[in-house]
């Protein structure tokens, strides 16, 4: 196995992607799991991959993206970077899972997003000074981290780069306000289900009893997620557990991810006074 900039290269193109394998247009930056595709009904505003970053990149140009690159190790519970601090380096987390989160007074935490290997971050270092919340590290995680310096120069030399950086900041301006108008016209039983159906499709997978969400998640985590107070999570889970919404097992949630849908979409018809498709109606 040939070393490149301080990265494997390897002729495995299947579950991973990796930095400087040979695809047919070129060597590719870093050594990612390949996500699966969105698809077009997906409820969750899934952040750009790294491979969508750098979409399209010649070769060379991919070479010369690598030798930017650095990597750091964050273990379990270490904040990569903290609220405040000067914005000066983009990352991409290539191993483990990473919080976003927002502190409001004294202890007051809302999780913006939960992110997961190939994900793009820190990217708005360009239009802010300090950063606008903290990223810590929720499992022992590796980054491969570009200083804002050379990722400058690199939207000067490669314009494909600088497109798909719009594109990006496009995408979360998008999402931003989305998250905005929902949180204004929602209730918090509904930004619960819509967050549990969100994760479910992230990070779940099937199983007999339905699909099982496979993160560690305590009710103050779903508190912070959706804005609201962890009493009114634990009442609003029971009412779920009761409507055959979800149970839990061994502190990770199983939820009827049809059923959840559909009790989603019934709300919405209901508390706009519509008539509920039969489908719904009769269940």
């Amino acid at each position: 196995m040939e070393v490149l900039q301080g990265y494997d290269v390897s002729s495995d193109p299947g579950s991973r992607l990796r930095l400087g394998i040979e695809l047919p247009h070129g060597l590719v930056l870093a050594s990612f799991p390949v996500q699966p595709p969105v698809v077009a009904n997906s409820v969750w505003p899934h952040f750009v991959t790294a491979i969508d970053l750098f979409q399209g990149v010649a070769p060379q140009d991919l070479r010369k993206i690598a030798s930017l690159c650095s990597e750091r190790r964050f273990p379990r519970g270490v904040r990569i970077f903290r609220e405040g601090e000067s914005a000066d380096s983009l990352y991409v987390l290539k191993k483990g899972m990473v919080r976003l989160i927002s502190l409001s007074g004294p202890g007051k935490e809302t999780i913006l997003h939960i992110l997961t290997p190939d994900e793009v971050f820190g990217e708005l270092f360009l239009s802010e000074e300090k950063r606008a919340f903290t990223a810590i590290a929720t499992e022992d995680s590796l980054v491969a981290i570009i200083s804002q310096d050379s990722f400058v120069e690199l939207l000067h030399a490669v314009p494909g780069v600088a497109l798909n950086f719009i594109r990006l900041l496009s995408k979360r301006l998008a999402k931003v306000e989305r998250g905005l108008a929902e949180f204004s016209h929602t209730w918090s039983y509904q930004r619960l289900a819509r967050v549990l159906l969100q994760l479910s499709e992230k990070y779940g997978h099937e199983v007999p009893s339905g699909t099982l969400i496979d993160l560690r998640l305590t009710h103050e985590d779903l508190a912070n997620l959706i804005g609201t107070s962890r009493e009114t999570v634990t009442t609003q889970l029971c009412k779920f557990a009761r409507l055959g919404l979800l149970r839990r097992e061994a502190r990770r949630f199983i939820v009827a991810r049809s059923k959840l849908a559909d009790f989603i979409r019934s709300e919405e018809l209901r508390l706009h006074n519509l008539p509920f498709p039969p489908r719904i109606a009769s269940q």
